[in-house]
């Protein structure tokens, strides 16, 4: 994908960061910013390099530094951080420029950052557009000779939104099948490894998980302690009709009903009540405009409300079809962008945005805020003890934090159930929400 004309590049970027200068854009579209003039074709996997940035404006950085693919900075007889494409560079990660150019010839990897052999995981590290964001502040600050907070007002509020894709509801055979061939899975991983105790433990548990019965009803428990905390969350629920799927639908997508009295009644207890509902697209939905809108009607129905948020289910995704299918089914902000495998920022940002659209030359419709964590990271992807699991999660938040940005974190509601055991890891999100002031 090749970013737009400089002033239209320039002109996106600052609108897409106004959080960070919601009066004084202006400001910032005066830096003197050169082009790149980045018409090549992207190379593949990306090189990245670290500018590093004057002292007056260190702390913007990491280390002193900021992530910027080097086809950006141009040939010029000053230092890096002044012949840096800094809007390039914001437009090329919010809009996953390379991504769109490995998905011309490969097909999307939907969210399985493994599929991007080669690639350095430094660009997922770091919310580097906001730190862009907050770089750009300090340099027009500086430019004009004015205190930074005078000129731009102070810096916004983190926002850790928490949410919930509703997988299940009952743990049905295929859940059984899908969690204990996983955990089987990771057993063989750490036995290739030689980390023959914790091989014993996965197996112990993929057997546990097997034939353990287990309550999945767990909104009740969700809406109890984020109440408890002043917060409310959004739950993301299947809109598809169970009685015409196929066998593979059967096993990929939630087993539920929003038929069920009982389900159709506590999503409308916990609307009335400031919870958020939001749909969670079938398996296959992810470039069906017509398979969204069908689902999002039925789940429309069972609220009587309308739906405009959404997330794909496994985070199926296409950086060209996805965000196009759900704007014509009428979805107004998606929480889809994000990987599988791992936790990071994939568009190297914690910002609600509008994606570019290559096509109309203009920043589509919908919006869309990024997903840095789910549970499974902590729990499924990683071999991590307890203390491990939340030092790791408090490094993803302290990133959103540090940078004033939006995210969400994505915890299933089934997760609470004793047979998964991922409860502390949900408290511990609650309380580090609750502490960022989202209410």
């Amino acid at each position: 994908m090749s970013a737009p004309p400089a002033r239209l590049t320039r002109s996106y970027v600052v609108d897409q960061l106004a959080r960070y200068w919601p009066s004084a854009g202006e400001r910032i579209a005066r830096l003197p910013v050169p082009d790149a003039l980045n018409s090549r074709p992207e190379c593949l996997p990306p090189p990245v390099s670290r500018v590093e940035l004057p002292d007056w404006a260190a702390d913007a950085g990491v280390e002193r530094a900021l992530c910027v693919p080097a086809p950006y900075i141009v040939d010029k007889e000053q230092p890096v951080w002044k012949r840096t494409d800094w809007f390039g560079v914001a437009f090329w990660f919010l809009n996953g420029c390379a991504e769109q150019a490995f998905e011309r010839g490969s097909g999307p990897i939907h969210a399985y950052s493994h599929r991007l052999g080669g690639w350095d995981p430094y660009i997922w590290e770091k919310a580097w557009v906001n730190r862009i964001a907050l770089f750009l502040r300090k340099w027009a600050a500086r430019e004009t000779g004015r205190d930074e907070t005078e000129l731009f007002g102070a810096l916004p509020e983190p926002e850790i939104l928490v949410t919930h894709d509703v997988d299940a509801i009952r743990k049905t055979p295929a859940i059984r099948l899908k969690q204990s061939a996983f955990q089987v899975f990771n057993s063989l991983r750490c036995a290739t490894r030689m980390r023959l105790p914790r091989a014993a433990r996965r197996l112990a548990s993929a057997a546990q998980f097997l034939f353990s019965a287990a309550d999945y009803w767990c909104f009740d428990e969700l809406a109890e302690a984020e109440e408890a905390l002043g917060l409310t969350s959004c739950f993301f629920v299947y809109g598809g009709d169970p009685r015409q799927r196929s066998p593979q639908q059967r096993l990929l997508d939630p087993g539920y009903d929003l038929g069920e009295p009982a389900l159709k009644n506590k999503l409308c207890e916990l609307a009335a009540r400031g919870w958020q509902v939001g749909l969670h697209q079938s398996f296959n939905a992810w470039r069906d405009t017509e398979l969204m809108s069908c689902e999002k009607s039925r789940l429309e129905r069972t609220l009587g409300t309308p739906v405009t948020m959404c997330r794909q289910h496994w985070l199926r995704f296409s950086w060209v079809d996805t965000w196009r299918a759900q704007q014509n089914a009428g979805l107004e902000l998606d929480a889809t962008l994000g990987f599988n495998d791992r936790p990071g920022f994939r568009n190297g940002a914690a910002l609600r945005f509008h994606p570019w659209n290559l096509e109309s030359r203009q920043p589509r419709r919908i919006a869309a805020v990024p997903m840095v964590l789910m549970d499974s990271h902590l729990y499924d992807y990683a071999e991590l003890s307890g203390p491990e699991r939340d030092a790791e999660l408090d490094r993803w938040v302290d990133e959103v934090r540090a940078v004033r940005g939006t995210a969400t974190i994505n915890w299933h509601q089934h997760t609470l159930a004793e047979d998964y055991g991922w409860r502390p890891g949900f408290d511990r999100v609650l309380a580090i929400t609750a502490a960022s002031g989202r209410r």
